[in-house]
């Protein structure tokens, strides 16, 4: 039967396998035998089609191989399989942390096996140095994906002299590496000194927003209340949803209580799809996964799969697939085997769609013909084939 392998961790290799016929095993299964590296090998139960071997050395290249067994003794291995573990992913370097009043400013060097790395990831917390007076402190962590040549973040919106943790790591498709750790407080609230005249006006209330056309919006607020203060004007910040990119922040300003924010520019997310990857299931499909955009400007609604076995064909001659904005993975079927397919994936938002990400590719296997008496045998139950 055929053995599966993957890591899910650097020390870890998880093994599957389907269990073989009546006919191959001639008798009842009543362990495996798991054998791997020069001489080591393990026993597993025969009702198992499972196994995690543990304590294995990072970034080390594996033989492994299983042979079925019953009362009599075990059959013939299969072939040998090769496997290297992960790699260790360190943590990131000169780890600096800056707090002040309501933000703590976050900056760090690559990972020493920077090479290996898809981005970072900076988690902050409140950390439980003073409980409150219920003996409870929420422990829910923020946790932000950044890209790869990130090396500072900065965090708002905090609370003033309390103590928070903050993490940062680099990962990849695999694995999370080791986490850089920073405990401290933030700066005490600043006594601000008695205001002369008046003081700054409170906010407009009552904010109603009016979609006019696809790239205009029609704003209208109500005056700040139970304020006598003349007011100048108005400021309005205005983004896509859920963008971190500055260059797209604009702003307007309006002596009355409304305004026109147009023109808006209608776009999809700013990136593509992140960590595309292919991977073959049979000479016929390919599994397709990948993660969602760094920055959707938006909510994801849908994806779209192109693929084509000719790289330089016009885009509109690719055949394509149509995936709900939830999705994390697809298999493409109906392939042909032995063959050469190029792939791209592209997300879209209500607004639009965004850019495509890179081409990757990925040969489908050729079908495996086999002769044993046991294949033929089965061959003939299932199609009726005479075989001489």
């Amino acid at each position: 039967s055929a053995l599966s392998v993957a890591s899910t961790s650097p020390t870890d290799i998880r093994l599957t396998w389907h269990p073989p016929s009546s006919q191959q095993s001639r008798g009842a299964l009543t362990r495996y035998r798991v054998d791997y590296g020069a001489v080591v090998s393990v026993e597993v139960r025969g009702n198992e089609t499972s196994f995690t071997l543990r304590g294995l050395q990072p970034n080390q290249m594996y033989r492994l191989r299983i042979a079925a067994g019953t009362g009599v003794g075990f059959g013939i291995p299969s072939e040998w399989v090769q496997h290297q573990t992960l790699a260790l992913i360190f943590a990131p370097t000169e780890l600096k942390v800056r707090p002040r009043e309501n933000m703590i400013n976050v900056t760090w060097q690559p990972s020493p096996n920077h090479a290996l790395i898809s981005g970072y990831k900076l988690s902050y917390q409140e950390a439980e140095a003073d409980e409150s007076f219920d003996g409870k402190r929420s422990q829910y962590a923020h946790t932000i994906r950044l890209r790869k040549k990130a090396r500072h973040h900065l965090l708002t919106g905090l609370a003033p002299d309390r103590q928070y943790e903050v993490r940062v790591w680099a990962f990849n498709k695999q694995v999370d590496g080791a986490a850089a750790v920073w405990k401290g407080r933030t700066d005490k609230a600043t006594k601000l000194p008695p205001t002369v005249g008046h003081p700054p006006p409170i906010p407009p209330s009552t904010i109603q927003a009016t979609s006019n056309s696809s790239t205009s919006i029609w704003l209208r607020w109500e005056k700040p209340r139970f304020s006598n203060i003349r007011i100048i004007n108005y400021t309005v910040r205005c983004s896509p949803s859920g963008t971190t990119n500055a260059s797209l922040v604009t702003y307007h300003t309006s002596r009355k209580a409304q305004t026109s924010l147009s023109p808006l520019s209608p776009s999809g997310p700013s990136t593509p799809p992140e960590e595309l990857q292919l991977s073959t299931l049979d000479p016929s499909s390919v599994l397709v996964s990948w993660r969602p955009p760094l920055e959707p400007n938006g909510i994801i609604v849908s994806y779209r799969i192109l693929y084509s076995i000719k790289l330089s064909e016009p885009e509109h001659l690719w055949k394509n697939l149509s995936e709900d904005g939830g999705v994390r993975s697809v298999a493409v079927r109906g392939l042909s085997s032995g063959t050469r397919y190029f792939f791209k994936l592209g997300a879209s938002t209500e607004v639009g769609p965004g850019p495509f990400s890179p081409v990757k590719d990925v040969q489908t296997p050729l079908p495996k013909y086999g002769v044993s008496r046991d294949f033929i045998l089965h061959l003939s139950t299932q199609t009726k084939h005479t075989f001489i």
